[in-house]
This record gives C-alpha cells, sequence and structure tokens, in this order.
C-alpha cells in the first residue's frame, strides 16, 4: 500500500495552514453589491400635492441611484408615516420593523431612534435638510440621486443578502395620501 499521498498532506501543515488563511482573507474582502431593483410612487390625494419625479437612474452595469420630488399644492400640518420593511423570501414578508410615527414631531424633537438612523442614513441626498411642520403651499420635498451602499447600511442595520423592499405612508387626516415603494437587492460575490 502506498502511503505516499498522505505524507505529502502532512509533511507541510504550515503551507497550508498558510494557504487556508490566505483563501479565508481573499473572500472575506470581495466586495458587496447592492443596487436598487423597483420603485413606485403612488399619489391618492392629487389636491394635496403632485409628484413630479420617481425614477431609478443607471450609474453604471452595478449602482444605480433613486430621485424623488413633491410639491405640496395645500399647506400640511400633521403627517402621520408608516415604514414597512419586506424580505423576498417565498413572496414579500413583513421583516423586523413596521412602525408608524408623527412626522412633524420627529423633525422637531429626532425623538425616534430607528428613525433617527433612517433620517441620518438619506440626509445627504436631501438638499434641504431643515425641514419642519408645517409643510407650506408649493413646498418642494426631494430627495436626490440617493445611492444604496450597503456597507454604510449594514454599519447600522445587520443584514443577511437578498431582497428587500420598503413602503413609506404619508397619512393626513386619517387618509394614506402618498406611498413610496422600493425594493433593493444585496448580495455577495461569494454566493454567484
Amino acid at each position: 500500500m502506498n502511503c505516499h499521498a498522505s505524507s505529502v498532506q502532512f509533511r507541510y501543515p504550515g503551507v497550508m495552514l498558510a494557504v487556508l488563511i490566505f483563501g479565508l482573507v481573499l473572500l472575506s474582502s470581495l466586495p458587496v453589491e447592492s443596487k436598487f431593483k423597483s420603485l413606485h410612487c403612488a399619489n391618492y390625494d392629487k389636491s394635496l400635492g403632485e409628484i413630479l419625479l420617481c425614477r431609478i437612474k443607471a450609474i453604471n452595469r452595478y449602482r444605480n441611484s433613486i430621485s424623488i420630488q413633491f410639491r405640496q399644492k395645500k399647506t400640511v400640518n400633521n403627517v402621520q408615516m408608516r415604514l414597512e420593511l419586506f424580505k423576498r423570501a417565498n413572496g414579500w414578508r413583513p421583516f423586523l420593523y413596521n412602525i408608524s410615527f408623527n412626522l412633524c414631531d420627529f423633525l422637531s424633537k429626532r425623538n425616534n431612534m430607528i428613525i433617527g438612523l433612517g433620517y441620518e442614513y438619506i440626509k445627504p441626498y436631501i438638499p434641504m435638510t431643515n425641514y419642519t411642520c408645517p409643510f407650506k403651499k408649493n413646498h418642494l420635498i426631494k430627495c436626490t440621486d440617493l445611492e444604496f451602499d450597503i456597507e454604510k447600511f449594514r454599519v447600522r442595520f445587520p443584514i443577511e443578502t437578498g431582497e428587500y423592499a420598503l413602503q413609506l405612508s404619508f397619512i393626513v387626516q386619517r387618509k394614506v395620501t402618498l406611498t413610496l415603494n422600493g425594493s433593493a437587492e444585496y448580495f455577495n460575490y461569494r454566493e454567484h
């Protein structure tokens, strides 16, 4: 019986360990990608305002950004907001957060930690960050060229790879007046 192959395997254990460590370091340093897959904006009360822009713009093959613009037609004093997060797994399933809050209270007091983290993430993409209530007539609310930076996002919200969706519902006088639905995919090259 020839044991030559097994003796080679154990003859250089330091080399094998170095190759294993190098491989793990290489795999862990591979970049992860994320990009928006869909965006849908719906205005249910045309007398309140109008959606001027709701689009995904391709930057390159691996990156894209979203831009949304909404112009107020009426002054609004009290806006409730509902944030719902979903994960795709044999259909869309609720995931982690389903939060309702008063947007005016948040803008004046910054009193919700989860919403505060999300707000800090999108703040660089909002040209005027000092929004306050009331939202006045002819006021333009916009978010421009928002890119999904998964590394920045994962620092605050550790999530696994997959496709996620966010639905934002704006509620005025107990009626849903505007919804923003979007989905993003986050994947790791090690899994493809």
